[in-house]
């Protein structure tokens, strides 16, 4: 509410911190973008609400566009990935600001080729509005634009999705986000269509035992059943502050923003990690030191290794490792997972959204407390989604060969 009212007078160091509070809080990610989508088509006049919904659409454009999140009458929220780009164009054309009118263009410059991964179907009307940069009088904006499409090269298709990946999150941001009151995440303003939501396919043996995989959505924080939460990330704690823009008031600053690389005026630039660099080539991580591994999931290319260990107080650490043995990346990749009720089940966030081919580094750590005293086994039900060539796709599954003991 205060960038929408009072966006011109939000100082850059504000809009940087709640940059960093986005982004270190998974549960975040989709409200954040789309109530940002929807103010920005009410007004892009307010230069601090334009500046950050920039940034937010470029990072997690795909939340807005998969249609997962729900609005009132429990509506899926539909954005067509062309819609998002009408938004950037009208922005590139009536920027807020107009004496900065190069470091908003900047801006655009970085969401647009980071909506490259995340908008795939636009990928060609992407190139053409970076090509309208590449002859600006502004030199880093002239730079930048002739870098990104550099970027749009086929040299570079095995590696683009790595590059274009979601801003890093240092450690100190994640640990601080675990314990971040979010508030209440509901989308109620914005308006609904009478598209339906996906059903979710039935799996068989001990599904009655099972968390219902709809509540993994975003459409909400996750349900709550006897001892079980289930989450896709990282828990944050809930209730105390309904408005956003609370999380930035009172307490120390968290890690300073990083110094810009160019300009005065360009420190959520540096929020997408400056000029894109070469990637390392493909590389699989080494085999886990101690504990047992297990093939959980493997179709198409995909394969899920589960790798797992037994702390002192007798909780499960599962790493779930996503080897990607394709020529293509598999983009947009959501891991969800259900437990039993007598297994609290506590996800971390995944270090990345893209797979790369021919990679394995990708990973996602769960920890699960098998409240049974070993009466019962460890069994999950997982539901696996990316976009390989532009095209979606989900996968359900459901594990129950877990180790004796777990």
């Amino acid at each position: 509410k205060v960038m929408c009212l009072g966006g011109n007078h939000v100082r850059d160091e504000q809009r940087e911190k709640f940059c960093r509070v986005v982004a270190s809080t998974p549960d975040l990610h989709s409200y954040t973008v789309i109530k940002l989508y929807f103010n920005m088509k009410e007004s892009i006049s307010q230069e601090a609400l334009v500046h950050v919904g920039i940034w937010c659409l470029g990072e997690f454009g795909d939340h807005l566009v998969s249609g997962r999140a729900v609005g009132p009458d429990d509506q899926p929220i539909q954005v067509r990935p062309a819609e998002v780009l009408d938004l950037l164009q009208d922005v590139v054309r009536k920027p807020p600001n107009s004496d900065k009118a190069s470091a908003t263009h900047i801006l655009v410059a970085a969401a647009l080729i980071k909506l490259v991964t995340r908008c795939p179907s636009e990928s060609e009307r992407i190139r053409k509005m970076l090509r309208k940069f590449e002859c600006s009088l502004n030199l880093d904006l002239q730079q930048r634009s002739c870098e990104f499409l550099e970027l749009l090269e086929a040299e570079w298709d095995s590696s683009r999705a790595g590059i274009l990946d979601r801003m890093p999150v240092p450690e100190g941001e994640i640990a601080t986000a675990e314990s971040r009151a979010v508030g209440d995440r509901t989308i109620d303003e914005v308006p609904t269509t009478s598209a339906p939501r996906p059903p979710v396919a039935p799996a068989g043996g001990g599904a009655d035992n099972l968390l219902d995989l709809g509540d993994l959505l975003d459409d909400g924080p996750p349900t709550q059943t006897g001892n079980t939460v289930a989450a896709p990330m990282a828990p944050a704690g809930g209730g105390g502050h309904n408005d956003l823009l609370d999380l930035l008031g009172g307490g120390p600053t968290q890690a300073p923003a990083p110094a810009p690389t160019s300009g005065g005026d360009l420190g959520l630039l540096d929020l997408f990690g400056g000029t894109p660099a070469a990637s390392p080539p493909a590389m699989m991580a080494p085999a886990p030191a101690a504990g047992q591994t297990m093939v959980a999931y493997e179709k198409a290319g995909l394969k899920i290794d589960f790798e797992m260990r037994k702390e002192p107080d007798g909780t499960a650490i599962v790493v779930a490792r996503f080897c990607n043995s394709l020529q293509v990346p598999l983009t947009n990749f959501v891991f969800e997972a259900a437990v039993p009720k007598y297994v609290r089940l506590t996800m971390q966030p995944a270090t990345g959204q893209i797979v790369p081919p021919g990679t394995n580094l990708v990973t996602q750590t769960m920890s699960c407390v098998n409240t049974s005293g070993g009466e019962k086994g460890l069994l999950m039900k997982l539901r696996i989604g990316y976009v390989m060539n532009g095209a979606p796709v989900q996968e359900m599954a459901q594990v129950s060969n877990f180790p004796p003991g777990y």
